[in-house]
């Protein structure tokens, strides 16, 4: 059994109980207000004026729609929490492609590493091969422009900001984490595009 299996195992009845709530108190908002206005307060409760026009218990309502509106996001963020107590470091990585990116900084693509793979399976010597590939490619000092070597372009010079590099730095620990432990444990890495 993967981490991540572990992980859902364990707290399965967690999930279910704040996902429960959540959509109970989502069905109450629904009977009360309608779905419209339940699906609003789900978005945003600033402009309850264009949800409920005409209505002359306005201020009223609105206070009762602010408390219901903070009520359904601590129940999505409790949601929120469980989920990353099963999406750990050291079994879950996502990344989407875009300017940056860990595999594109390190000048590879996900087809790169798809044929390293097998069924969307990436073996023990796989990992260690991107393992090593990111522990070669590091990233540039704040404010040193940085050269990306991309597959099908070349050499492209790249200027990150401070939040950018962080983030950029955040993401290359977390892929490494569940290389690490991958290696560590002997298995394989499952991943998938999703679209």
């Amino acid at each position: 059994m993967s981490i991540y299996q572990q992980h859902q195992q364990t707290f399965a009845d967690e999930l279910s109980r704040a996902r429960s709530a959540r959509e109970q108190f989502a069905a109450t908002l629904v009977a009360r207000y309608g779905l419209e206005a339940a699906e609003a307060m789900r978005r945003d409760a600033r402009w309850m004026k264009e949800i409920f026009p005409g209505r002359s218990q306005l201020p009223q309502l609105s206070r009762e729609i602010c408390v219901a509106t903070k009520k359904l996001q601590i129940l999505d963020r409790m949601v929120r929490m469980v989920r990353r107590k099963i999406c750990t470091a050291d079994c879950w990585f996502r990344e989407s492609p875009g300017a940056v990116s860990v595999l594109d900084s390190a000048g590879l693509t996900w087809r790169i590493v798809h044929e390293k793979s097998a069924d969307g399976r990436l073996p023990v010597c796989g990992a260690l091969w991107l393992l090593k590939l990111l522990r070669r490619t590091e990233h540039a000092t704040p404010g040193e422009e940085q050269t990306w070597e991309r597959p099908a372009t070349g050499p492209v010079p790249c200027r990150l900001s401070e939040k950018w590099r962080q983030l950029l730095q955040h993401r290359r620990r977390r892929l490494t984490l569940l290389l690490h432990t991958a290696v560590m444990r002997e298995e394989d890495v499952r991943w998938q595009y999703r679209l």
